[in-house]
């Protein structure tokens, strides 16, 4: 099996997760300030976790700086550093030093637009609908303990049509960008920890609104899994506010950044946790129709605290999944993170009936739903489920070995295994065998270190051939020349033949979510055209790059991007039908009479 260290995973993804060390304060140098590292220089150095020297003798937890979880919860001044870069003509700088805020990974902190972005290429006229993205990007400098995860929303939206692709970007106004805005400083602490936020703003709405957008009873949703949605205009990205479906009464704090669309019944599945208060055990799923009223309710318990950040339906069934990490009220409370993994923990997932009429095998009660265990290990994101014939359910997620996300440690400080593996596994679980059954070792569907898989959505909830993937293609770049050995391309996995075709996007590349688009309403299952974000790191810019599923292995077409803007962590693709009209997303011009005053006519 290839080893996909944990660097290879989150660090060098659509996440610069790795960088998220040093915003933790694991490795900051504080006689170094974040302008000194060069954009065209590999800051993989910067960092034990990623010098490829450390992986074979990696430094153990008692020799790293880590934070105290007992430390002071009250935010600190940041102090400026000065730098000996003659760049930066030495000064000093109010913003963290962190990886995940220099170099390429500066703060983007960018709203616009630009028509008509080059291409190259054609982009085939079929295509016409509105690519909406989104980065964590935060405005001001953040908490300098804090975590990447916890930027502020900042939208990027592609429209195509006609061969043409327009772009705009802009914040989610959330409550906490505008308080943050106005007051020019951080006033929130800890990711979800309310205890470290300045007094004054504890009582405000804590998500920046960064994760995902989705489109639903024509409202853009911007999400983040600790609060509830915001609505955003999705011609103009203005803000237009929070909480869209507060009229169904669902008495829920939370709403997942990850909701699932039933393209058969054309519901939106949704869930909360934590839905009853911090560190609860609630755990509500509801259904909305494409009006966006609720038409089914039902809360479980979790079996603890636990992280449940994605989940998969089948036609009648709903699967959350549980990461190994546990919050803490208490630790909290002495200004330590929200989450810590816990290595006793096995991973986790809780089967819930999609409806009150979901027929329900022997045993069951009305009601009830039932938690499956595994091995302590990252189910990270899933492509999809579905029902067997055996009456089975099965579900595909990429997995990590060990624990993903390392700015969020156990109470001892472990870190993760240099050597953690990575790789896309089938799950299978039986609904006759009790809560707290131990499910069998999944089947590995794809041996290779992969991230954020996606299928034809059309077939959400049945069995599906096709999962559009990041990869990392070992057989084209070493650690020489790789910048991070990040996920430098994307996989069209075809889950009948076992065949795996392959596009790569460079050594100096790193290739974000995949999006896929159908040719037509009827094309056949993964018929159509595969788009992702590709950050060039040399060029300090992004392209956006099309690729048709007949032939996966080269770009029809590259829209080539100015400048660099941030990774984003989710995005999905909108078609131009699915919403009431749309006007232009950037500035038009006007009709004009010509003047008659050119070079070659006469004065007058």
């Amino acid at each position: 099996m290839l080893l996909a260290s944990v660097k290879f995973l989150f660090y060098n993804s659509c996440i610069p997760l790795l960088h998220s060390y040093i915003a933790f304060n694991l490795y900051t140098d504080t006689n170094t300030n974040l302008f000194d590292l060069d954009p065209f220089i590999p800051t993989h150095n910067y960092s034990p976790i990623i010098n490829m020297t450390m992986l074979n003798d990696p430094p153990s937890a008692a020799t790293l700086p880590l934070r105290d979880p007992s430390a002071p919860s009250a935010l600190k001044n940041i102090p400026s550093t000065t730098s000996s870069n003659p760049n930066t003509c030495n000064l000093g700088s109010k913003w963290p030093t962190a990886l995940d805020l220099a170099g390429s990974n500066l703060p983007c902190r960018l709203e616009g637009e630009v028509a008509d972005l080059v291409v190259v290429g054609t982009i085939p006229p079929q295509i016409h609908g509105t690519f909406y993205r989104v980065m964590s990007d935060p405005f001001v400098p953040p908490h300098p303990q804090n975590v990447p995860v916890d930027g502020d929303g900042n939208i990027s939206a592609f429209r195509f049509h006609d061969g043409i692709v327009d772009m705009k970007m802009r914040y989610i106004e959330t409550e906490r960008y505008k308080l943050e805005r106005r007051a020019n400083k951080a006033l929130f602490g800890l990711y979800r920890n309310p205890y470290t936020h300045h007094p004054c703003v504890r009582a405000a709405v804590d998500s920046t609104a960064n994760t995902n957008l989705v489109m639903w009873a024509d409202k853009l949703l911007a999400l983040k899994e600790v609060a509830l949605p915001y609505e955003v205009d999705g011609d103009t990205l203005e803000t237009v506010g929070y909480d869209p479906f507060a009229s169904e009464g669902i008495k829920s704090k939370t709403f997942t950044a990850h909701p699932k669309v039933d393209p058969f019944t054309d519901e939106l599945v949704v869930f909360g946790y934590e839905a009853k208060g911090l560190a609860t055990l609630d755990v509500v799923t509801y259904t909305l129709d494409a009006r966006g009223k609720k038409v089914e309710e039902l809360w479980v318990k979790s079996p603890w605290c636990a992280f449940i950040h994605d989940c998969a339906i089948t036609e009648n069934w709903l699967i959350l999944v549980c990461w190994c990490f546990e919050a803490d009220v208490e630790r909290m409370k002495k200004g330590g993170q929200h989450w810590a993994w816990d290595y006793e923990r096995p991973a986790t997932f809780i089967v819930v009936p999609r409806r009150k009429l979901t027929p329900l095998p022997d045993g069951w009660k009305q009601g009830e739903s039932r938690f499956y265990e595994w091995k302590n290990c990252m189910p990270v994101h899933t492509a999809g489920a579905w029902e067997g014939e055996d009456g089975k359910l099965y579900m595909e997620s990429s997995r990590v070995h060990d624990n993903a996300f390392p700015f969020f440690p156990p109470d001892d400080g472990r870190l993760p295994s240099p050597d953690t593996k990575g790789d896309f596994a089938r799950w299978e679980f039986d609904l006759s065998q009790p809560s707290g059954s131990k499910i069998p070792d999944p089947v590995i569907v794809l041996d290779v270190p992969c991230e954020f898989p996606r299928i034809d959505e059309r077939f959400m909830t049945k069995k599906y051939n096709w999962v559009f993937l990041d990869v990392f293609i070992p057989n084209q770049s070493d650690g020489r020349s790789n910048i991070y050995q990040g996920l430098n391309g994307l996989a069209m996995h075809n889950n009948t033949t076992n065949e795996t075709r392959y596009f790569y996007a460079g050594d100096d590349s790193h290739v974000q979510e995949p999006i896929f688009i159908p040719r037509s309403k009827d094309a056949e299952e993964g018929d159509g055209w595969v788009m992702a974000m590709v950050e060039r790191r040399i060029a300090n810019r992004c392209d956006l790059v099309v690729i048709d599923t007949r032939d996966f292995e080269k770009a029809i077409a590259i829209v080539q991007l100015p400048f660099h803007v941030k990774a984003q962590i989710h995005g999905n693709w909108v078609e131009a039908t699915e919403t009431r009209g749309t006007r232009s997303l950037v500035r038009e011009i006007d009709e004009l009479e010509v003047s008659g005053k050119g070079a070659l006519e006469p004065i007058v």
